[in-house]
């Protein structure tokens, strides 16, 4: 168990010391990422049927395209979040005089992802919950969608249950950076307060946007 994945969630620095023996790959990361996205193309369907069912009778043939749109967007979301964290870190990183290539911050990012493959399974039940229990009226002027489309952006920002998801999405997102500070510690050479810095800058400006969304502020 000594680079298994209840390695990376229970005792991170041990883990990524580890591999740092090894020569980096990226396909165990890729992987997480995949089964991220896969996790995203469910609620992506369900908000797809919510969208579908405000649509007129006339424009329901387009429903298969907004179905397969969104699960690709969703799909193809997941390397994308790998991506970008990786890169951040990496330019966050150069601040405070990083060492170490790009391709070992990527890998070490992408077991960092590993707790939102969790979080993004009891995220996608709870918006099962919320949009299961939604009634879509029939709809037949883009005054009455636009009206109904306001009232689904206060329902998944404000009601108590999308709030419960988004405090537990942040939890996940806490642990994620907790386990990207050993990584960005080892991949990038640095020492801890400023590995600390390089993953809390950005988490922390995310999470704050996150409560400000909860709060209803934005």
């Amino acid at each position: 168990m000594e680079t298994g994945f209840l390695r990376v969630l229970l005792n991170p620095g041990r883990f990524f010391e580890a591999r740092m023996q090894d020569e980096p790959s990226l396909k165990i990361p890729a992987l997480i990422a995949l089964v991220i996205g896969l996790i995203g193309v469910v609620s992506a369907v369900l908000m797809a049927n919510i969208t579908i069912a405000m649509l007129p009778d006339e424009m329901q043939g387009l429903g298969v395209l907004i179905t397969i749109f969104s699960a690709a967007i969703a799909f193809i979301g997941g390397l994308l979040v790998w991506v970008i964290y990786g890169f951040v870190f990496y330019l966050v990183s150069m601040v405070f005089k990083g060492s170490g290539d790009l391709k070992r911050t990527l890998e070490f990012t992408g077991y960092g992802l590993l707790p939102q493959v969790f979080g993004g399974i009891i995220g996608t039940f709870f918006t099962y919950q919320l949009l299961s229990g939604l009634t879509v009226p029939p709809m037949t002027s883009p005054e009455q969608i636009a009206e109904f489309s306001e009232s689904l952006v206060s329902i998944l920002t404000t009601d108590p249950l999308a709030q419960i998801a988004g405090l537990v999405s942040i939890l996940f997102m806490i642990w994620s950076a907790n386990i990207w500070v050993f990584g960005m510690k080892y991949a990038r050479n640095l020492s801890t307060r400023d590995a600390v810095l390089t993953v809390g800058i950005p988490i922390g400006l995310y999470i704050l946007y996150t409560l400000i969304t909860l709060a209803g502020w934005l």
